[in-house]
């Protein structure tokens, strides 16, 4: 059985997402997005959960660093979302509820192993958030060749 380590889910996270900025919300940067960042100079910014909410200008994506192991610390996830963030990756203790970040929109990764925790990871995408559907658009809303056709 292949375990993962959470440098494992974040390493092609950031080769798939290629973010220009990117915040890290802990108190350390995970060593994958050191070496990611020397090897592609795009802008990393490790923040505090105290310190995103003054910075004026948002990132590509953010990842939280930190395993979240309260439903306290699940509100940091919750705050970068209502930022408009468009990709935030987290690591999530078990013993937090999965509905709970299921509420946020976020979607179920990996089952991780750091240090002994089992952790999950999560990931949010604001592309991916709200798909199209084939009965929500324009076409079918107000057709004005059949005004004054048809009475249903």
């Amino acid at each position: 059985m292949n375990v993962h380590t959470p440098d494992s889910v974040i390493a092609p996270w950031l080769e798939s997402l290629q973010p220009d900025t990117l915040w890290v919300i802990g108190e350390t940067t995970p060593p994958v997005v050191t070496d990611y960042q020397q090897h592609s100079s795009n802008s990393v910014s490790t923040l505090s959960h105290q310190e995103f909410g003054s910075t004026r200008q948002l990132p590509q994506a953010a990842l939280i660093a930190k395993p979240l192991t309260s439903m306290d610390e699940l509100l940091v996830a919750g705050q970068l979302k209502n930022l408009l963030i468009s990709d935030i990756l987290c690591f999530v203790h078990l013993s937090i509820p999965q509905d709970s970040l299921y509420a946020l929109a976020f979607k179920r990764g990996e089952k991780c192993q750091d240090k002994g925790n089992a952790l999950l990871s999560f990931h949010y995408s604001l592309a991916t958030y709200n798909h199209t559907r084939v009965w929500n658009n324009p076409k079918f809303w107000a057709n004005p060749e059949n005004w004054n056709k048809y009475w249903w």
